[in-house]
């Protein structure tokens, strides 16, 4: 009997092979809402999730590893000259420079921070307006202490007003929005009968856990899940009329350079002695907590997808269905909150299921992106750095 990891597989196959995506990197993300118009923050945050070693990510916003704070514990754990810069301006100073530039938008870059800091400095507090932009300064002739100094906007002091800004992005939902409407269109069909569940070469090779079941929220094994699974399942008509790969690079926060060096060796320099988190914790292929980086999302708008069943569900399985569409039904558990996307299910006589799935035009829709481990997304660069890791004086 087909298993609902096996539908979901057969499925994973026919979504790449009918959108062009490839099995070498494409994850599906569930649930699949409309995004919300011009919040940069949520468009972020998936980019920000740290994706699991799956095909399927059961996706949570606030759940999870997160990039930018296992970055920031990163950076914490390299070795970097002492700097003064909190010591020479003051505690006063400190909280007050560090309250201005949260309301910086955007953040300023690291290089923009001496100039930026003298320049309030004169303002506010002119005796330390010198040495603290030689302070900053110093810290960018140092790969470490830039990466510390470039995080200087996003980290808060205790009581600060306003608080430091999320992390950032380089491409925001106005951009999205503006490829998404350039976008081509694309579609496809799938049929159970006919599907190819060996995803093995994938990837993930093969591992694909955490998806939902019939409808958002529900078991792949509940006996509405098992039942559909088990059935024979079409997607007779799949149309986007745009469909775009949106690709975005993290913002003035993060050092490349700084992350290569981490990544290139596990030993002291460029890591602290006993420093949590530690390589091992951050890099380690089975259990580290950043391995792998969502490098760009698959959108799509106006899409149309209708999904029929043969199963025949009873009076009291149509009741549970109907009950739970609202979370979205499968494949792609677009809930119909009324905030651009509708989900809708009928039975005929027999008890068979189609359910019409449809998203309004320029409401972009989130079906998935391409997933990178930190060796590829970190590049060639970290070639280079392994040959000098070594070489780099200890320092305290």
């Amino acid at each position: 009997m087909t298993t609902f990891l096996d539908l979901q597989n057969g499925f994973y196959n026919g979504l790449c092979q009918g959108l062009g995506l490839s099995p070498g990197s494409f994850q599906i993300l569930q649930p699949s809402p409309p995004l919300v118009a011009n919040n940069n923050t949520l468009l972020w945050d998936y980019f920000n999730n740290i994706p699991p070693l799956s095909l399927t990510q059961n996706y949570i916003a606030s759940g999870g590893n997160q990039f930018f704070s296992n970055y920031k514990g990163i950076i914490s754990s390299l070795i970097a000259p002492p700097n003064t810069f909190e010591a020479d301006i003051g505690p006063d100073n400190y909280k007050a420079w560090k309250s201005y530039i949260a309301g910086i938008v955007p953040p300023p870059a690291a290089n923009q921070l001496p100039s930026t800091f003298f320049q309030w400095g004169m303002i506010n507090a002119p005796t330390v307006a010198n040495i603290g932009a030689q302070d900053l300064s110093a810290m960018l002739l140092e790969t470490v202490s830039a990466a510390s100094l470039a995080l200087m906007p996003y980290t808060s002091v205790p009581f600060q007003t306003p608080p430091a800004p999320p992390p950032d992005w380089n491409a925001g939902y106005a951009v999205l929005a503006q490829q998404l409407s350039q976008a081509p269109s694309r579609s496809f069909t799938f049929s159970s009968s006919s599907m190819n569940s060996n995803v093995s070469s994938s990837w993930s090779k093969g591992g694909n856990s955490g998806f939902f079941g019939l409808w958002g929220g529900s078991s792949s094994t509940s006996s509405q899940s098992t039942k559909f699974a088990s059935s024979n399942v079409q997607i007779t008509k799949a149309t986007f009329r745009h469909l775009l790969t949106f690709a975005a690079s993290p913002g003035n926060w993060y050092s490349s350079s700084a992350m290569g060096l981490a990544y290139s060796s596990s030993d002291t320099p460029p890591w602290k002695t006993g420093a949590l988190p530690s390589w091992k914790t951050v890099f380690d292929p089975a259990t580290g907590t950043t391995t792998r980086f969502m490098v760009n999302l698959i959108v799509a708008d106006t899409m149309y997808i209708e999904v029929t069943s043969d199963a025949k569900f009873d009076a009291n399985d149509q009741s549970v269905i109907n009950n739970n569409k609202s979370s979205g039904l499968w494949p792609f558990y677009t809930s119909g909150s009324g905030s651009g996307s509708s989900t809708s299910v009928s039975f005929n006589q027999n008890g068979n299921m189609t359910v019409t799935i449809t998203s309004d035009p320029g409401v972009p829709i989130v079906l998935g992106g391409n997933v990178l481990p930190v060796q590829t997304y970190l590049g060639h660069s970290t070639a280079a750095l392994k040959s000098v890791s070594h070489k780099a004086p200890a320092m305290a």
